[in-house]
């Protein structure tokens, strides 16, 4: 399986190569595609806060206390906004660039991982159907932990790999740099994975003689210094309310029932895994035969299948896990997608040399064109339905309709390389063209940012919004926008020039403006419509008719 190592050609043309497929998939949209709601838009604004406060230990979003996750990814974040952007400007961009950056960690990490299994072809295939999944290209355009934590975890699943062939000692060290930074980015997700691994494995392998390479003491004291000094600080700060909230509000929930109505039953990984790890699971259905296979099977290359039950062992018992924890979210198993990668790129290299795992192979192809035509018949239906007019694009859907049944043709007819190859330029001209053409077009879900558009110039006003309080509206108009309840108690407080309301008139209780009146003080002014923006709420999938209301001097329009 080592055969195709390609000599030829050096480490740095294929990781040259991986990172320009990488940002090619990741890069486009992120400085116009909107801020999502809600997590994106939380861990954005808890990040400004932190710029804003000067405090980086305290994690809050507006007034309220964030005791969910380490502060790793809003350090990282804070970074790259005080370096790149102005005081006081939120560009959205700057915050995703950190999510890049863990996208390109992961793939080149799974390169230099799957280097421990199969030749440097092989490790580049892996490589490339990590930086083209679906679910990865998704992360990596959005502020959040999942990126660069799935960047950390390829890096510690690699070290692995690398440890099990007698690496040298400085592999160990990275192993707990990686452990270590994981930690910081999202708490025991990590060090779960990791020691569900090593159990399964030894037990598995009957071999733990290699885990001493573990004990590395200048690694371990450097992942304590990486989570120990802001564990301290925080659990000081907050006399450990921080640590029973993440644990007790955040962690124990998901284990108990599906938290924030995200419930669904065992088995919503496997049967979403299709999509989401799309186009790799053009392989990934031979992968897992593949891994398989080899790993429970009598073989000469003893070294393979000890890495490949590495893999597997990495793969099958956390997943089970997340299948019996009830509460469920697509991005959960994307630790595990780099050592699915591997499984496939090794498949890729046996299909091109052999004809086996037809029945697998044809299932694949089958899966693959389904879920293919309904990503490209979704991406238009979209930007049909919240684009203000159907995108001139709508041109290229027979060259991807055709790409998607050459790639699935090609499959069936044993012609391997050719039906990735064209899955892959697939997915390189879909994806860029959605993030970076489509997603931006879709002015319906675009609220908060149309709102924010809409009283640019009054940001520094007093701004209450009782009904619509996505997070999305807080990083827009600025850390002091009252929303919800608060909004609510303000108002009640009385109403003074220069204030603005944003009323949902869709979910309001009351008729609006006749209810402002009453708040109104003696020398206030007027209520007058300062203008409104409809669209449709995609986190409640509710439509949304904003009126936004000013308090000024009174005309003959006031409302």
């Amino acid at each position: 399986m080592r055969g195709n190592s390609d000599t030829r050609r050096p480490h740095k043309f294929y990781a040259a190569l991986l990172i320009i497929i990488t940002l090619w998939m990741s890069l486009p949209g992120i400085t116009r595609m909107q801020v999502i709601d809600r997590d994106e838009a939380r861990y954005a604004q808890a990040t400004v806060q932190m710029v804003e406060s000067g405090d980086y230990i305290n994690i809050r979003f507006q007034d309220r206390a964030r005791n969910k996750k380490p502060a790793g990814i809003y350090w990282m974040q804070a970074i790259f906004v005080k370096a790149l952007t102005d005081p006081g400007e939120r560009k959205i961009w700057s915050h995703r660039l950190v999510s890049v950056l863990g996208a390109l960690l992961a793939v080149l990490s799974t390169y230099w991982g799957a280097l421990a299994v199969f030749g440097r072809r092989t490790a580049f295939w892996a490589g490339a159907i990590l930086a083209t999944s679906l679910l990865m290209t998704f992360e990596a355009h959005i502020a959040k932990t999942d990126a660069m934590l799935c960047g950390f975890s390829a890096l510690a699943l690699a070290s692995l790999l690398r440890l099990q062939k007698n690496d040298p000692p400085r592999t160990a060290f990275i192993f707990w740099v990686a452990l270590g930074a994981a930690i910081m980015i999202k708490g025991p997700i990590t060090p779960a994975i990791i020691m569900l691994t090593l159990i399964a494995y030894s037990f598995w392998q009957r071999e733990t003689s290699w885990l001493k390479s573990l004990i590395h003491v200048p690694g371990i004291i450097i992942a304590l210094l990486i989570v120990l000094p802001w564990a301290i600080s925080i659990g000081v700060v907050t006399d450990g309310a921080f640590f029973k909230e993440a644990i007790g509000g955040d962690l124990a929930p998901k284990i108990a029932g599906g938290q924030e109505k995200h419930g669904a039953w065992p088995g919503y990984y496997v049967l979403t895994l299709p999509i989401f790890f799309w186009p790799g699971i053009l392989l990934l259905i031979p992968g897992l035969f593949f891994g398989l296979k080899i790993a429970r099977g009598n073989t000469v290359e003893i070294e393979l299948q000890k890495a490949l039950r590495l893999l597997l062992c990495w793969i099958v018992p956390f997943w089970i896990i997340l299948e019996l924890v009830p509460t469920k979210l697509p991005n959960y198993p994307l630790p595990l997608y780099p050592a699915l990668a591997v499984l496939c790129a090794g498949v890729f290299t046996a299909l091109m040399q052999t004809n086996q795992f037809q029945k697998t192979r044809r299932l694949s192809a089958g899966v693959f064109l389904l879920i293919s035509l309904g990503l490209v018949g979704l991406v238009f239906a979209v930007d049909g339905l919240y684009a203000p007019s159907q995108s001139p694009v709508i041109f290229s859907l027979p060259i991807m309709i055709a790409l998607a049944f050459a790639a699935s043709i090609f499959m069936w007819g044993k012609r391997a390389k050719a039906g990735f190859i064209s899955a892959l330029i697939l997915t390189m001209f879909l994806t860029p063209l959605t993030y970076g053409h489509i997603f931006p077009r879709l002015e319906a879900l675009r609220v908060s940012n149309r709102t924010a558009k809409l009283i640019a110039n009054d940001t520094s006003a007093r701004i209450l919004s009782p009904y619509f309080s996505e997070p999305s509206l807080v990083y827009h108009l600025g850390t002091h926008i009252h929303l919800g309840d608060k909004a609510e108690t303000v108002m009640q407080g009385g109403l003074k020039s220069g204030d603005i309301i944003i009323v949902d008139e869709k979910e309001a209780k009351h008729p609006y403006p006749s209810t402002l009146n009453k708040y109104l003080g003696k020398s206030a002014g007027c209520i007058l419509l300062y203008g409104d923006v409809a669209g449709v709420n995609y986190s409640k999938g509710d439509d949304v008719d904003l009126k936004i209301y000013k308090i000024g001097p009174c005309t003959s329009t006031s409302p």
